[in-house]
């Protein structure tokens, strides 16, 4: 992706399109020359190799190119460059300290003339153990401009311009409302994608095409807060979608305040470079908190992060985990980013899986539809983590479910005459009582949800739980 200001596109009749390098001679040209400026800069300071990427940049101006297409490039470029700092006799941070400390304490820290300037460095030298000229290097190392170029991964003219174009509609999408994609690929291919749009927290609906997949995608411009966040995530899927052998792209895009259509399909796929359809990196925090404090539970149940995909009708749906107990199936879902349209629209989806069992964790300050609670799903609400004793109270009421009838749990006249008694008590007590009357504690608990009392669960310590009466 490109800084926004580089993106060159042109708006006409209602559409917008990028200004895609078409590989001409003067295109490869400028390329190459600033390819070799910097292959040519290893070991020179950065200020140095600014100066000659600004060079080619007014070359590329004057022989009539769009400034910012050489600028973009050299963005691109900067990417593949590792800078380090110069190597100094005295950490550049300490040497700053040690001179402001001087000057403040000898002249208040006014403005230094020479005179005393040299004296402040000369001072601060001598209690460093450093020579004049060391404390200076020292302290001039932290400026940017005065790093040393250290690599340079060189890419080749083509395979440059090819880039930029892909980070040219990257950049474009970045001001999307929503985004459709409709991608011809195999079966399993369609499962990596699926997994790597849900990796990357995007707001989706799928559907299952005659010859692969239809995304609905929303786009940053629809959301309000963490855009930058949102719209590298977006770009960073384009390249899955452009490695497909057939693919199209249909985009509303919001620019200066009007909503252009955007279009593009495989006849540009020799415009962008080859990628492969890899499964993205697994990077929320959320997901990873939650499933290791759930595992550290001893609930019994099994949970295992990215089922297979569930089809509901035309509709793919790839939960984030699924929880297992003695062949009992439960999905859990989690909410990532939100817009109230969004929100609606999935689950009117989900309400179609009425057969599956299914725990949805929704953000509360997102959960802004009044038809949440219609669901024949457990909810959760949360904010900034997912109540892990929450989700196990939940799922055992599909433990509930799996047991058997009451009559098939041998319930005593004693228990049942001292359930009777019981309105609100101690867990601890109830479980006490019970099993001095020869019940086991798993027993007692689903023989309490069986004969219509609820367990208020504030803690895995029993002590600190509570069983009552459902109203």
């Amino acid at each position: 992706m490109l800084p926004s200001d580089l993106l060159i596109a042109r708006a006409r009749r209602g559409l917008i399109y990028p200004l895609f390098s078409s590989f001409n001679a003067l295109e490869i040209h400028v390329a190459k020359r600033l390819i070799e400026v910097f292959a040519e800069s290893v070991g020179a300071e950065r200020r140095d190799l600014e100066k000659r990427v600004k060079t080619v940049e007014d070359i590329a101006f004057k022989l009539g190119l769009d400034y910012r297409f050489a600028r973009g490039l050299a963005h691109l470029l900067y990417r593949r460059t590792r800078f380090s700092k110069p190597k100094v006799a005295v950490n550049p941070v300490k040497a700053r300290l040690e001179v402001f400390k001087i000057a403040g304490e000898k002249f208040g820290g006014f403005t230094l003339n020479e005179e005393e300037r040299a004296e402040v460095f000369a001072l601060a030298a001598s209690k460093l153990g450093v020579n004049i000229k060391e404390l200076e290097n020292s302290f001039t190392a932290v400026y940017e401009e005065l790093q040393v170029v250290e690599e340079f991964d060189a890419p080749s003219p083509v395979e440059l311009l090819k880039t930029y174009n892909l980070s040219l509609a990257q950049t474009l999408l970045f001001k999307a409302l929503d985004l459709t994609a409709e991608v011809e690929i195999s079966g399993m291919e369609m499962k990596i994608l699926l997994f790597n749009v849900k990796r990357l927290g995007l707001m989706y609906l799928a559907e299952k095409t005659p010859r692969g997949i239809r995304l609905y995608i929303d786009g940053p411009a629809s959301i309000v807060k963490q855009t930058e966040r949102y719209g590298t995530r977006l770009a960073r899927l384009l390249p899955y979608i452009t490695c497909a052998r057939r693919w199209s792209i249909r985009a509303r895009v919001k620019r200066r305040g009007v909503v252009y259509k955007f279009r593009l399909n495989n006849r540009y796929s020799r415009l962008f470079p080859k990628s492969r359809l890899e499964l993205e990196e697994y990077d929320s925090r959320l997901e990873k908190v939650f499933h290791r404090r759930f595992m550290t539970l001893g609930s019994g149940w099994k949970i295992h992060r990215e089922p297979e995909p569930l089809i509901a009708g035309r509709h793919v749906f790839i939960p984030d985990f699924v929880f297992e107990k003695d062949g009992v199936k439960v999905y859990f879902e989690i909410m990532g980013f939100w817009t109230r349209e969004y929100l609606e629209r999935k689950l009117k989806k989900l309400g179609s899986l009425e057969e599956v069992k299914m725990i949805l964790a929704v953000n509360s300050e997102l959960a802004c539809s009044s038809d949440i609670g219609s669901l024949p799903f457990e909810i959760i609400l949360f904010k900034n983590k997912i109540p892990t004793i929450d989700v196990y109270n939940k799922l055992k009421k599909f433990d509930i479910e799996k047991s058997a009838e009451p009559s098939e749990i041998p319930i005593s006249e004693k228990v049942l005459e001292y359930l009777k008694t019981v309105e609100r008590e101690p867990l601890s007590k109830v479980l006490k009582n019970l099993r001095e009357m020869g019940v086991e504690e798993d027993k007692a608990l689903k023989i309490l949800e069986i004969m219509g009392f609820q367990v208020k669960w504030s803690s895995l310590d029993p002590s600190k739980v509570y069983v009552e009466k459902r109203g």
